[in-house]
């Protein structure tokens, strides 16, 4: 019997808390460099330049007549709302969508009905994130209809009232999968954005067993090379029914420092990888990994080579499964394998276990090895693996896992985290 979590359930309407900031960001880097920008037009490309520089602007792609590889640039300014609608592209001609100079954007942007559409920031030389959406007292974009092949990148985010980024029902708990690519979003991306006091990256799904319910089914997605900070949004990116996510080189700093309710910062059901990650000064898991396998062989969710430092409440990462994820023929358990992280100082409240790993019951199989763990805290137990263990989750490897009471005896400094033993804990820079 798969176990039921005690501190089961997540923020919902993603609002953060937060009074807007007009003062100078903490700065937080990516942990490694984004990929390239792109300023160069393809050579085959139709052109299009929209856009007056202000107003609202709508992109529909029905009543311009855009087709696969097509360009578009949109005019500099500051716009109270972009739509785009109505493209239908190919994974080998997408739609670009990019900025030419500073775009900003004051209530919000829209997407409906749309694949194989990259929306960039990147095509000013010099601007990091050419579309910025600041002070949106609501959402800051929400997608409706087809999503596949959709890349959102170069975006930055200040202070957004609610959800950042979420989809509308047709894609978060309407659209029902029924075994084709057509019922299910593929190949999704939110990558090099910046998300200053603002709300959750949320997009619902629900697999049920009691109920037949699968819906909002999402396949390949990735998140990478996003900074978050300075929000209580609670979790700020969560996908509710996904197949192969990876989460990759993603920095969180200065996140729910006033939250009491427990957050996974990522929080994913299904099975994925989460990995060179650097999480300080924050409250919850890293991640919150709800297991589970499409087909009938389980998949290896992978946590490896991330850094996390200083947390109010919980252990650096929770395995958990749920019997109403296992339906006959369709799903199945999820193996885990956990490896070369470095975890120091969890649960500073100390009214929780703040290990390396919360481990709840998973239905499949656990490999845990070179981890490195420093200042974590038990309750009034010695800490051995760093493994808060509320399961029988079978673990198949246990090798190479060292904890040290004191940061100095485990890292170089608070900085870096750099390992100071061999071959044990992240690599991570």
């Amino acid at each position: 019997m798969l176990m039921s979590c005690k501190k089961d359930g997540y923020r919902r309407r993603g609002q953060n808390n937060n009074t807007p900031t007009t003062t100078t960001p903490v700065t937080t880097e990516p942990v490694a460099a984004a990929p390239a920008s792109s300023y160069a037009v393809p050579s085959d490309a139709k052109v299009l330049d929209l856009g007056t520089g202000s107003g609202y602007l709508v992109i529909d792609g029905t009543t311009l007549n855009i087709t696969t590889n097509t360009f578009i640039r949109i005019k500099a300014g500051s716009y109270k709302g972009i739509t785009i609608k109505n493209i239908l592209a190919t994974t080998d001609k997408p739609v670009y969508i990019k900025n030419v100079g500073q775009v900003n954007i004051s209530e919000s942007m829209a997407t409906e009905n749309i694949t194989n559409v990259i929306i960039d920031g990147d095509y000013t030389a010099g601007l990091t994130y050419g579309f910025q959406f600041a002070n949106i007292s609501y959402r800051a974009i929400t997608m409706n209809g087809k999503m596949s092949g959709v890349v959102l990148k170069s975006m930055s985010f200040t202070n957004v009232g609610d959800y950042t980024i979420a989809g509308t029902p047709s894609n978060g708990n309407g659209q029902n999968y029924t075994g084709t690519a057509a019922t299910r979003t593929d190949g999704f991306k939110i990558l090099n954005c910046s998300f200053n006091n603002a709300g959750s990256i949320q997009f619902g799904g629900n697999l049920n067993k009691s109920t037949g319910e699968d819906n909002g089914f999402f396949k390949d997605v990735e998140i990478a090379y996003n900074t978050y900070q300075n929000t209580n949004a609670g979790t700020v990116c969560a996908f509710t029914n996904v197949q192969d996510y990876n989460i990759h080189h993603n920095t969180v700093n200065n996140v729910n420092q006033t939250s009491t309710t427990h957050n996974g910062v990522f929080f994913m059901q299904g099975n994925g990888i989460f990995h060179d990650n650097k999480l300080t000064n924050y409250q919850g898991n890293a991640i919150r990994m709800w297991l589970y396998s499409r087909g009938s062989t389980p998949a290896v969710n992978q946590i490896y080579n991330n850094v996390c430092y200083n947390t109010k409440k919980y252990s650096g990462f929770e395995l958990q499964g749920f019997d109403r994820y296992i339906i006959a023929g369709k799903t199945t358990v999820a193996n885990a394998k956990v490896y070369n992280n470095t975890v120091g100082q969890m649960n500073t409240n100390k009214d929780w276990e703040g290990q390396l790993l919360d481990l709840y019951n998973t239905g499949g199989t656990l490999e845990y090895y070179n981890n490195l763990g420093y200042a974590l805290y038990t309750d009034g137990n010695s800490i051995t693996n760093m493994i808060n263990n509320m399961s029988d989750t079978k673990i198949t490897v246990e090798s190479n896992n060292k904890y040290y009471p004191l940061y100095q005896n485990a890292v170089a400094n608070l900085t870096a985290f750099t390992s100071l033993v061999a071959g044990i804990g992240s690599t991570l820079q």
